[in-house]
């Protein structure tokens, strides 16, 4: 649970996060990281990689069904959930709408 705690602390600690869920048998998932883990370097994001294989107790932490799952928090709450089918486009756009800091947050422009 060492990386789940390390996770945790990231997404209290920075106003946005990327967390990848992935698992080391699914081969979806070795070709969707690097894609993610693009937008978030492209976007100043920080990113999260954790494998559900080796802490089993994730899946049930996150409420992760299967994999690959890229979860997007802002403020500590999770805005936004992609499993399986990761549309990278959509992802693209909310994360440049992303406020980069929490002074600026208007939660009414994130959701329209």
């Amino acid at each position: 649970m060492e990386n789940l705690t390390k996770v945790q602390e990231a997404i209290t600690k920075n106003t946005n996060n990327i967390v990848f869920i992935s698992s080391e048998t699914c081969s979806i998932c070795h070709v969707d990281e690097p894609k993610a883990r693009k937008l978030a370097e492209e976007n100043n994001i920080p990113f999260q990689h954790l494998d559900i294989m080796q802490e089993p107790e994730l899946a049930g932490f996150f409420e992760v069904l299967t994999v690959p799952a890229v979860l997007i928090y802002h403020e500590g709450k999770e805005i936004s959930r992609q499993a399986r089918f990761i549309d990278f486009h959509s992802m693209e756009k909310l994360l440049q709408q992303l406020p980069k800091d929490s002074e600026t947050t208007d939660y009414q422009s994130l959701f329209k």
